[in-house]
């Protein structure tokens, strides 16, 4: 008798943890066409057991959800009526809280009445309004407009949460998730639009790089990027996640920058460090800037962001070492089972070798008429990617498949050239490497500087990767299908078959 006791006390201790949060309410409009969701953005890898975004079913203008919360937690709850946004509420969780909102309509906008367990830390307020267009500064070549904007943003943030501190008395857990909102926000957008600076003003930009940098530098006093307190806070973890996707230099960065980063986290007394770089340009930079930069449970956290993102656009190289250094540093990380088998089969597919319908062009073409009477009488589809390019790869291991699937049988032969690659034995080995691991069956190009530049001539090419249908006649057309695939892949059918029909 007493071990059945124990047993059901262990079961409702367990369901009372795995529902801790609750939200309960009614809207005073039950007929109304209404949708309820509540977003959480826990960033994906932070507890990758919860949904960014919970629906919430209404019923008869009743609504009830029970959530699990493993730390202080701010959410939205938000309303669209007739498909049109009624308000977005923000919110503040820790384990216990039990809401009831009821939502009144008051002069045709909606007034929020929240009571229960939690309720100072929930009442009406904006939270956190400082949010920047990058499109209203698009050439500027120096920093000072979207600094003093965003200052001016930050400040009158912090006079709306000391006036919600002064009327409502919420937790100090409460005082302190809004103050690190308040203080990462204004860092990410600075550091997100700094570094996409050099796409729109390379010049001016390679410039007044100094400028840009000292900037960031002294955001980072009061706002550290090294800060273990913080991880709980959306602004932080967005914050250093673009930190990692930026560390190392990007195909828009100077070559003397460049140059100062492989030399910097690469050269040794045998190696200028070029060589080892160009083997892995994604995984160990990031792993070196990990190691070096953070620690602890941020560390952690960041380590799950490496291994998101090379699975995600299909950078394998030395994925299955840097796991195994991981699970040694954090040998019961909840990430674990996350990743762990996802790049176990990773590892696999990795000992992929060239087959034969994998064809590789010899002869050294400069000119894009070159490459098109090479084709001439085949209807292709042409895509320009790159090695380097994160889309690209993330569109070759989602949608060529399904393309592939699609037309096959059906006469269509497939070009792939590669872009911006030095021709050097590592990289064309990291090229090829690339071609097994993502399946590419069809020919292959590896383009000279001067086919590359014909060919961004000859189509306007405004971005990789592009799809360009070329006709049995040896004419062409840029794919109106533009990124991703995913969601343009009838365009790019419809095109495909149009050049299919004509061939016949």
């Amino acid at each position: 008798m007493k071990k059945i006791f124990l047993l059901i006390t262990f079961i409702l201790c367990l369901n009372a943890f795995s529902q801790n949060v609750t939200i309960k309410g009614a809207f005073d409009r039950p007929d109304a066409k209404r949708k309820l969701s509540l977003s959480r953005p826990m960033n994906s890898t932070q507890f990758p057991e919860i949904n960014d975004l919970e629906e919430i079913a209404v019923n008869k203008g009743v609504f009830t959800i029970a959530l699990t919360v493993q730390q202080p937690e701010i959410m939205y709850l938000n309303s669209y009526l007739n498909d049109s946004v009624e308000f977005s509420q923000p919110l503040f969780f820790k384990k216990g809280y039990t809401l009831t909102i009821d939502c009144k309509a008051r002069n045709g906008k909606p007034q929020l009445t929240i009571t229960g367990k939690g309720a100072p830390d929930n009442q009406p307020w904006e939270g956190s309004g400082n949010i920047i267009d990058f499109n209203d500064y698009p050439k500027d070549t120096l920093p000072e407009r979207i600094l003093a904007d965003l200052k001016k943003g930050s400040d009158k943030d912090l006079e709306t949460l000391h006036q919600y501190i002064t009327k409502n008395k919420p937790s100090a857990d409460f005082v302190k998730s809004w103050n690190l909102e308040i203080k990462y926000n204004p860092v990410r957008m600075f550091y997100v639009y700094a570094k996409q600076r050099p796409l729109y003003v390379r010049q001016a930009y390679s410039r007044n790089r100094r400028v840009w940098d000292d900037a960031y530098k002294r955001m980072l006093i009061d706002a550290p990027l090294m800060n273990e307190l913080a991880l709980s806070s959306w602004g932080y973890r967005v914050f250093i996640k673009m930190v990692l996707m930026f560390n190392k230099p990007q195909g828009w960065d100077d070559a003397n920058y460049k140059e100062k980063f492989i030399k910097e986290w690469y050269a040794n007394g045998s190696d200028t460090g070029e060589r080892s770089y160009y083997k892995d340009e994604l995984t160990i930079p990031n792993q070196k800037f990990i190691e070096k930069t953070f620690t602890g449970k941020v560390k952690e956290y960041l380590y799950a962001h490496l291994f998101n993102m090379a699975l995600e656009i299909g950078a394998g190289s030395n994925l299955d070492s840097i796991y195994a250094d991981f699970s040694k540093k954090y040998p019961s990380s909840i990430y674990k089972k996350t990743f762990g088998t996802t790049i176990a089969a990773v590892t696999e597919i990795q000992k992929r070798s060239i087959n034969d319908r994998m064809i590789f062009e010899t002869a050294t073409l400069t000119t894009f008429d070159e490459v098109l009477n090479l084709y001439k009488g085949k209807t292709v589809l042409l895509d320009m990617w790159g090695t380097w390019c994160g889309p690209c790869r993330d569109e070759l291991k989602n949608n060529s498949p399904a393309i592939k699937a699609y037309f096959k049988d059906k006469g269509l032969d497939y070009l792939y050239i590669a872009n911006g690659d030095r021709k050097t034995e590592f990289r064309i080995k990291a090229w090829k490497s690339l071609i097994t691991y993502l399946n590419m069956e069809g020919h292959h190009i590896l383009a000279t500087d001067e086919l590359t530049n014909d060919i961004e001539q000859k189509i306007q090419l405004k971005g990789y990767p592009t799809y360009v249908i070329i006709h049995k006649d040896g004419s062409f057309e840029v794919s109106k299908a533009r990124m991703s695939a995913e969601t343009e892949r009838n365009t790019l059918i419809t095109e495909i078959e149009k050049a299919l029909e004509e061939q016949h």
